[in-house]
């Protein structure tokens, strides 16, 4: 009998240290002490910091997620230093649901191109709130079995993504001409890769004007026949665009079309080489 009790003492006890150095103790130890972190940075970084207790103390509090709670709370340790968490990618909690996928993915660019326009200095509140939103949602519907947490994860970034594009979101010019000479070698239609830094810079504003739909043209000079010309103006605004998409464009908001040696830019007579007319055009639609 002396034998048994010592062998349950010893169990008890290896159960009561694992308990203390398993993952509800250490969330607790992370929890706590981004509870007493005093944040005394910028509007922006409050911000963060507020969003991700709400989230943390949520997750520890009634979920009892620890994973999820380390993960918040962490970040809120970080703002409340002065440190900027990084976006949370759409996988940081685990695999999406296929269907959610493209969402989360246009949301999160929407996101990091606001917050690459100054953002941060021009809607500080709603940036961080955002921020620790767009974390919340992917953690949510990654787990995909409580539809209020991520309507009302999903709702919140929206509400704040707006309140922040419309503070910095840079308007779409009415047209955007790109040389054709400038982005693609001599009768090819790869865009090259001395142009791709124009076209990351075209496909931000894109991202960010979220309203706007628009069409992206292609155009040649006379030189050549029609049938010929129509096909290499269609594949480079059909490149230009697929390139645009890469970037986190929708699909569905662009529409191509090529118009070959007609539409010119500068009148010309047929088999006149002329680089003005050698072009890709992006308009508002």
């Amino acid at each position: 009998m002396q034998l048994r009790l010592g062998t349950l003492s010893l169990l008890a006890a290896a159960g009561l240290l694992a308990g203390c150095s398993g993952p509800a103790f250490e969330s607790q130890r992370v929890f706590d002490e981004a509870s007493g972190a005093k944040p005394s940075g910028d509007a922006y970084h409050q911000a963060l910091y507020s969003g991700y207790m709400e989230h943390a103390t949520y997750e520890q509090k009634d979920m009892m997620n620890y994973t999820s709670a380390i993960s918040h709370s962490q970040n809120a340790i970080r703002a409340s230093r002065g440190e900027t968490p990084a976006v949370a990618g759409v996988t940081d909690f685990g695999p999406q649901p296929a269907d959610k996928v493209d969402e989360l993915t246009q949301a999160r660019n929407q996101l990091t191109a606001a917050l690459g326009d100054t953002g941060a200095q021009q809607a500080p509140e709603a940036a961080g709130l955002a921020q620790t939103y767009y974390a919340c949602w992917v953690e949510q519907q990654h787990e995909n079995f409580q539809p209020k947490d991520i309507a009302y994860c999903r709702d919140g970034f929206y509400k704040n993504l707006k309140i922040l594009n419309d503070a910095v979101v840079p308007v779409a010019p009415e047209v955007s001409s790109l040389q054709a000479d400038a982005f693609f070698d001599f009768d090819k239609y790869a865009i090259r890769p001395d142009a791709k830094p124009e076209l990351d810079r075209i496909a931000d504003v894109m991202i960010a004007d979220t309203s706007t739909q628009f069409l992206v043209w292609g155009f040649t000079d006379t030189v050549g026949t029609a049938e010929y010309n129509l096909k290499l103006s269609e594949r480079r605004a059909d490149a230009v665009a697929d390139y645009l998409v890469s970037k986190g464009v929708s699909r569905d908001r662009l529409v191509t079309k090529g118009f070959g040696k007609t539409n010119l830019a500068v009148e010309t007579p047929d088999q006149t080489p002329e680089p003005r007319n050698r072009r890709v055009e992006i308009r508002r639609r």
